[in-house]
């Protein structure tokens, strides 16, 4: 069984109990033993001479730091363990890994971070990866942010502070910039400022032939339509990228927490704020669960959560929350003015560790009360996990700038959403399979409970390997002239996984 065969057996059902599961990333993986675009491997791959080509060092089984290049974040995928890293140190390496590869037919994966939620950023070829390449220039002149491909937000964040200037980006500080760009790119910023790939400039890609393209609106304007929301690892490896900054000033921020039985009002008021809010707000809304549950014993231990930013000061954010604050008196609140660089510290968290199974749908208007009735049903139905991440519901607030942009004008399509949910379930190597299997069967009939409340998209960046039409909820209209794109720069489909854009029928 190859990559791609072996994966859609462990990803496609829910019910299945995974060894092994943004972006959003980089990635590339042959859908079949000789796929489109690589020669079928006539000798064994010479892995010495593909060492002699690099600057960074090729890490094979065995080798120190082997171990930690090679392991995706969703520690699902972990059992996937590649037969090389290529710790790349620039694009030369880059295009010397994957000439290499296509050469001997071996299956390969490009990576910026890591963070595929399917894990289509490893491979049990070679790991192409961007990692060494994260250095981040700041230039408050010209108004512009220059990354490689390997940066990451807690990179970016640390190369602007003190600058006055930012760029929208996302919460989760390991996250690489790259895979978060090129699927859209949304974070607390982005009701204000709009998404990361609304800010691209330029990118340099190498195509499947190991060509550098130089990418922006005046040149191969097509790839560059595509490169702000088609996703990663769709038309080649993209290794840099030039970014339009934005002044900013001090922000404010909140985090509210209330008990489960005002979950209720304050899930309702936290919407009907968020509904009619000034572009400034913004919202995560968090429904959670961890520990004992009706499979595993013991006592759930939920809440309800309530985490943003606002471009103002505090006395006027702590006006806009006070119908929040009198439907639902929280538990715990602060509200407070920051540093715009130190709002980041605060409003920070990490993907889900540990093995994990994500699921988002966008909503066109708010979360009704039958909804929020089923949302809090689910949750009080958790089996359970060992992992203390346990599960649960996000909500962040979309619309403002992310709205005021076509949604033909750049690949992502996902224009006129007005909130995202985010359904998981997490656990780890000490979970049994009856655990496994009921947290994935209370993950999928939540997702269905709630599919009449939404509008048929799903966020890219948060891939789901059992999603169904992920065509449509990934990309809407816009799949045709992204057909058109992957036919022009990748006509063999050498960029390929389960969830690639296809080429045209």
């Amino acid at each position: 069984m190859n990559d791609i065969t072996r994966r859609a057996a462990l990803g496609l059902t829910g019910r299945a109990v995974l060894g092994a599961g943004a972006g959003g990333v980089l990635l590339t993986r042959p859908a079949s033993p000789r796929p489109a675009g690589l020669r079928p491997a006539r000798r064994a791959p010479d892995w010495a001479a593909l060492a002699r080509q690099l600057r960074g060092p090729l890490l094979r089984p065995g080798d120190t730091g082997y171990a930690a290049a090679s392991l995706p974040y969703n520690k699902r995928y972990a059992s996937i363990r590649p037969e090389g890293v290529a710790l790349c140190a620039d694009t030369a390496d880059v295009q010397a890994a994957l000439r290499w590869a296509r050469r001997f037919g071996v299956p390969f994966a490009a990576r910026s971070g890591g963070h595929s939620y399917a894990g289509y950023s490893t491979s049990h070829g070679l790991v192409i990866s961007l990692a060494r390449m994260n250095q981040v220039r700041v230039d408050p002149a010209s108004m512009t942010i220059r990354a490689g491909a390997g940066a990451r937000n807690r990179d970016l964040y640390a190369a602007l502070a003190g600058t006055s200037v930012a760029v929208p980006s996302g919460r989760c500080p390991t996250v690489a910039v790259s895979g978060l760009l090129l699927g859209g790119g949304f974070g607390f910023s982005s009701r204000h400022l709009g998404l990361t790939c609304d800010h691209l400039l330029h990118t340099e890609v190498v195509t499947a032939s190991g060509e550098v393209l130089q990418v922006s609106a005046q040149s191969h304007p097509d790839l560059f339509w595509a490169c702000r929301g088609g996703g990663g690892g769709n038309f080649g490896i993209n290794t840099r990228y030039a970014l339009r900054a934005v002044e900013v000033g001090n922000v404010s921020v909140y985090k509210l927490e209330w008990a489960w039985h005002d979950a209720r009002a304050a899930v309702t008021s936290m919407l009907g704020l968020m509904s009619q809010a000034p572009d400034t707000l913004s919202c995560r809304l968090g429904l959670d669960v961890h520990g004992g549950g009706r499979v595993t014993g013991g006592t759930a231990e939920r809440g309800v959560s309530a985490l943003g930013l606002y471009f103002g000061p505090s006395h006027e954010l702590a006006g806009l929350l006070g119908p929040v604050l009198t439907a639902a008196w929280p538990a715990r609140q602060q509200i407070e003015d920051r540093s715009y660089t130190a709002a980041q510290a605060f409003l920070a968290h990490s993907a889900p560790a540990g093995k994990f199974a994500s699921k988002s749908r966008y909503l066109a208007q708010q979360l009704p009360g039958a909804g929020i009735d089923a949302a809090l049903s689910w949750i009080e139905r958790w089996p359970g996990s060992a992992n203390p991440g346990g599960g649960g519901l996000t909500i962040f607030a979309w619309g403002g700038a992310i709205s005021r942009v076509d949604p033909a004008a750049t690949a992502f399509v996902h224009r006129d959403a007005a909130f995202l949910t985010d359904q998981e379930f997490t656990w780890t190597a000490r979970d049994d399979r009856r655990v496994v299997s009921a947290g994935l069967d209370w993950l999928a009939q939540g997702y269905h409970q709630l599919a009449p409340f939404g509008d048929g998209q799903a966020y890219q960046n948060f891939i789901d390997p059992s999603l169904a039409d992920w065509r449509h909820a990934y990309y809407g209209r816009n799949l045709p002239r992204l057909r058109r794109v992957k036919h022009r720069y990748d006509p063999g489909d050498v960029f390929r996984f389960p969830q690639s854009v296809p080429e045209p029928r």
